[in-house]
Order: C-alpha cells, then sequence, then structure tokens
C-alpha cells in the first residue's frame, strides 16, 4: 500500500522519544552504583542518591514509550493495509528484539553468569542449566521487556482496525470521547487539566488492582515471556497514545504548555512515592494512587516541553531519532561491560557514572553512525530498516555540498 496524502511530522513527540531513548543509558549507568541493585556487576561502590536518580527515572520514561507507541500506531493504521502494518511492525520490533536478544543481551548474561562464579567458557554455557533458566524465566528480556509488551498491543490494535467496519459505533463513540475530553481539557482553564491528572492517575490505579486480582497474575503466562501483571502495567499510557492521535483537540490540550507543570514535574520527581510491603493496606492504595500520578504529571510535562521547545526538524534531530532504536538496543549491555570494567578502578562514584554513561553512549553512536547506517544486513537486523541506499544517497550529497568548488 502506496502513502500518497501528505504526512503530518510530529518533531516533537518524536523528539521526545529520541531523548529519552538517550536518557535510558543514565538509568542503567546509574543500576551500576545503586544499592537497591547489588546484583548489577561486582562495584561495592554505591550511593543512595542512584536509588533516587533511577526510581525517578523509571517513572516517566518506559511509560512515555508506551504513549508514543500508541500514538504512532494510529497513524500507520492510517496509512497501510492490515498487513503492511503488521508487517512493518515486525521488522521494525520483532526483528530487532529478536536480533539483540541473541546476541548482546546473551553476551550480558554470560558476563553476569562469569561474575557470578561460573566457569564455563561461552559455548559451554549454551545449552546448560543456567542458559536454559535465562530463557525459561523470561530473564532473556532484560531492557527488551519494553518491546515484549508492545508487540501483543501492536496486534491487538491491528486486529482490531481491521475487524471493524469503518461505521462501527465503537469507532465513532472512541472518536467522539477522545475529542470531548480534548475539547475539556483544550483550554487555559489549570483546574480542568488537574481534574484529567486525577483522572488519568485513577484509570492506572484501577488497571493496576484489577490486573493483580487475575488468578497467577505474578506469573509467567507462558515460559520465557512475561507475566499478566507485567504485560498490561503500562497499558493506560498507550490508550491515552491513541485517544491523542485520534483527536488533535486532545492531544493539544495534553501538549499545552502550563506554567506551573514544571515545578510540579520537579516537585513529583523530587517525592517519588513508592507502596512498600510494610505499608498497611489503606497506606499502600494511596501510595500507588499518588505514584500514579506523579507518572502523568512528569509524562505530559515531558510532552509538553517537547512541543514547546523541541517542534521542529533539523539534520541533527533527523539523525537523533534514526539513532534511537540502536541506543536502545545496544547500551544496556554496553553499559554492563563498561561498569564492570570500572570495579577495579578508585574513582569519585560521580566521575565513574558520567563515565560509564559517555563511554557507553559513545560507542552506540559509532555503531551505529559506522556500521548500522552502512550495512545493510545490520540495518535491516538491529533497526527493521532496508533505506541504506537512501542513506547513503543522502550522504553523498552533503559531501558534494562540503566540497571546495574547482575551477
Amino acid at each position: 500500500m502506496t502513502d500518497t496524502a501528505p504526512r503530518k511530522h510530529y518533531h516533537d513527540i518524536d523528539g521526545a522519544r529520541s531523548v529519552l531513548m538517550f536518557l535510558s543509558v543514565a538509568l542503567h549507568a546509574g543500576t551500576v552504583y545503586a544499592p537497591a541493585r547489588p546484583h548489577i556487576t561486582s562495584n561495592l561502590d554505591r550511593a543512595e542518591f542512584f536509588d533516587w536518580l533511577i526510581f525517578g527515572l523509571h517513572m516517566f520514561i518506559t511509560p512515555t514509550f508506551f504513549f508514543v507507541g500508541g500514538f504512532f500506531t494510529v497513524l500507520l493504521l492510517k496509512r497501510r493495509s492490515l498487513g503492511d502494518f503488521l508487517w512493518n511492525r515486525f521488522l521494525r520490533t520483532a526483528v530487532p528484539l529478536i536480533t539483540i536478544a541473541l546476541s548482546f543481551n546473551m553476551l550480558e548474561h554470560y558476563l553476569r553468569y562469569v561474575d557470578a562464579g561460573g566457569t564455563a567458557s561461552f559455548i559451554g554455557w549454551i545449552g546448560s542449566a543456567e542458559f536454559n533458566q535465562v530463557w525459561a524465566s523470561g530473564l532473556w528480556q532484560l531492557h527488551l521487556w519494553f518491546l515484549v509488551s508492545l508487540i501483543p498491543m501492536f496486534a491487538i490494535s491491528g486486529f482490531l482496525h481491521a475487524a471493524l467496519p469503518k461505521d462501527a459505533a465503537i469507532r465513532g463513540w472512541a472518536k467522539n470521547f477522545s475529542e470531548k475530553l480534548g475539547g475539556w481539557v483544550n483550554s487555559d482553564n489549570s483546574v480542568r487539566f488537574a481534574a484529567l491528572l486525577l483522572l488519568l492517575a485513577f484509570a492506572n490505579f484501577a488497571n493496576y488492582t484489577v490486573a493483580a486480582k487475575v488468578p497467577g497474575s505474578y506469573e509467567l503466562i507462558v515460559p520465557g515471556f512475561q507475566s499478566w501483571y507485567k504485560l498490561v502495567s503500562e497499558f493506560p499510557f498507550f490508550v491515552i497514545g491513541v485517544m491523542a492521535a485520534l483527536s488533535p483537540s486532545l492531544l493539544a490540550g495534553l501538549t499545552k504548555w502550563r506554567s506551573w507543570m514544571p515545578w510540579a514535574a520537579a516537585a513529583a520527581f523530587a517525592i517519588q512515592p513508592y507502596a512498600f510491603p510494610e505499608n498497611s493496606a489503606w497506606e499502600a492504595a494511596g501510595r500507588l494512587f499518588a505514584n500514579q500520578l506523579v507518572m502523568w504529571v512528569l509524562v505530559l510535562f515531558i510532552l509538553q516541553f517537547f512541543h514547546r521547545y523541541a517542534n521542529f526538524q533539523s539534520r541533527r534531530t533527523a539523525w537523533l531519532a534514526d539513532c534511537a532504536l540502536s541506543m536502545y538496543l545496544f547500551h544496556h549491555c554496553l553499559v554492563y561491560v563498561f561498569g564492570r570494567a570500572f570495579v577495579p578502578l578508585d574513582w569519585p562514584i560521580g566521575l565513574e557514572f558520567l563515565a560509564v554513561t559517555v563511554f557507553a553512549a559513545g560507542t552506540v553512536i559509532v555503531l551505529h553512525e559506522y556500521v548500522i547506517r552502512r550495512s545493510p544486513v545490520a540495518r535491516l537486523l538491529f533497526n527493521g530498516k532496508t533505506d541504506i541506499d537512501a542513506i547513503q544517497q543522502q550522504r553523498g550529497a552533503l559531501g558534494s555540498r562540503a566540497a571546495p568548488a574547482t575551477s
């Protein structure tokens, strides 16, 4: 199916996704030095600041990814047939997921095995009890759990779109509800927007509560996959992304800059309410609701910030967007490799953290520019794209413009 209608580019949403992909490097570098993550390398130099950092980043990075996933799902389905959509999602999501899981994730798991005292070679480790447990327990996913959760959402969205007639009542209801919600919130009335935040937090709270009541919700649905609880935990963010794509007024209302949101986001990031096992039932419920409210404050602040300050395209932002998937896929293993290498060094902890972050991100940038963007096979396997010819033509055009004129 060929696209004939001109596309609208959402540079702000794409930019938010790209920057958060890079910020994920700092998140996982922080786990090397966080007391709450003692299993990440054998490093003993740790500080509670990194617990605060990684828990804070966790509250908005992945939820924003799910919002973006739902948003772009609708845009793709508007332009493509079901077959084209599923093939596109297979190439852009499943192929990179499988490739990185079988390569870099296995390397990281082997290094963890060695650090835990394992003595087998890499070949010997393959097929061992430890190796089989990695796959059966779902540990093979590591940071890829986001893609594992997203794939069923893509599939369900595609089949629902294909199964429902264009004049189906539920389609009209979904669009009308999104439009009415958008019309209600797309104003300068801060009370309405605050009420929307509470409503969204309640939707998340209800989703978590219902998911927890499903029998066996914390057990893997099938070996090697995910639990039901984890699979649906971020679903409301995906749904609101879908609604924002259905209703321009809702998208405008969500991304409308509000001067008090930076202060609310700063407070939310600082407070970070979490429920703990020792909490009473009512206290745990209150903390869970507060946690979901904080998440929505941070997610919508990110969207508003990028809509206000990064709603444009340039060569740099286009390259950043292109590198985002590579950064997401490769960085986790590289953080472990560099974090492991820094164990014997006695550098200040902040300097080590910065070095691990920069070295991991820098290595991904080099891999992306000199391997992923130049090798058709690597581009397909790790990015799900087949546009090497276009990249080479663009590079040639840039080189021609940069070459000095000759007489």
